[in-house]
């Protein structure tokens, strides 16, 4: 039997409480990791996790305790490898925490499961049996904050791009979103009145309280300046352990999946190779 200890990664990295998203955006870029657990300051206590969705769909926040996911599932290292896949197919996580004694020792993802494991599958199945349909697709001119906003409000990890001659000319991920994210700061006006219940003539005093605060943003460029290109693609007919090892190669956790006529038939991610477990 495999356990988690045989696949987890040991050298996990963290962010704590107190904090702020910058932090996220320093790991992030750093690490090219899309999600962390949160600890609290100076110990290893896991109180949460946040992740690149986190940062997107909460722009205005700027803490990370407001951020982050508080309701954290954990294993441990002696949990079965299957009870794990088991989670992550029914909760739909890319990621959990191995704690021992409520301390993080480690995390395994959809990612370790996929380079590790199924780089060796002996699966009968096929790309085609388990890929996913075509989701988002965009006009490679659509600026890239309503693609943005459009991948948030459908829950899309990826969009592919498609110029005028009808023709799809790259992908566009989440990952590719929190790297053209901007921080604009907005400055909020409140008028705070001070009337005296007095005569008529008594002076009424007026201050402001200006409140600044930074919002993730988009810049209004087009969806080609951003995408990746070209998108990295597989045949329908590959193999589990083929596709895992060009996920693992291009560093990738989706494929574009063509026919022989190089025709687009849909879209795998590095999740629905855990169909063949």
């Amino acid at each position: 039997m495999i356990y988690v200890k045989d696949i987890m990664n040991k050298d996990v990295v963290y962010l704590e409480v107190p904090g702020n998203r910058n932090e996220f955006f320093k790991k992030f870029m750093e690490k090219k990791v899309s999600g962390f657990p949160v600890v609290k300051k100076g110990t290893k206590q896991i109180i949460g996790i946040i992740t690149r969705e986190d940062i997107l769909k909460k722009g205005d926040e700027e803490q990370i305790a407001l951020i982050m996911n508080k309701n954290v599932i954990t294993i441990t290292p002696e949990t079965p490898l299957d009870d794990c896949i088991k989670i992550m197919k029914e909760k739909g996580y890319r990621r959990i925490p191995v704690v021992v004694d409520k301390e993080l020792v480690g995390i395994i993802t959809i990612g370790d499961i996929v380079h590790k494991l199924l780089v060796k599958s002996t699966s009968n199945l096929k790309v085609k049996d388990l890929m996913s349909p075509i989701g988002l697709v965009c006009w490679d001119n659509t600026p890239l904050n309503i693609v943005g906003k459009i991948m948030i409000m459908t829950k899309s990890h990826v969009a592919l791009s498609i110029n005028r001659n009808e023709q799809i000319n790259g992908i566009l991920s989440l990952t590719d979103l929190i790297k053209y994210s901007e921080i604009r700061i907005e400055e909020k006006k409140t008028v705070l009145k001070a009337g005296s219940e007095g005569q008529e003539w008594d002076w009424e005093t007026t201050s402001f309280l200006l409140i600044t605060k930074g919002k993730i943003t988009l810049p209004e460029i087009p969806l080609y300046q951003a995408i990746s290109t070209p998108c990295i693609t597989i045949l329908e007919n590959a193999s589990v352990s083929e596709c895992a090892i060009k996920m693992k190669k291009y560093d990738v956790d989706q494929l574009v999946v063509v026919n022989a006529k190089n025709e687009i038939q849909g879209i795998i991610f590095d999740r629905d190779l855990l169909k063949s477990l």
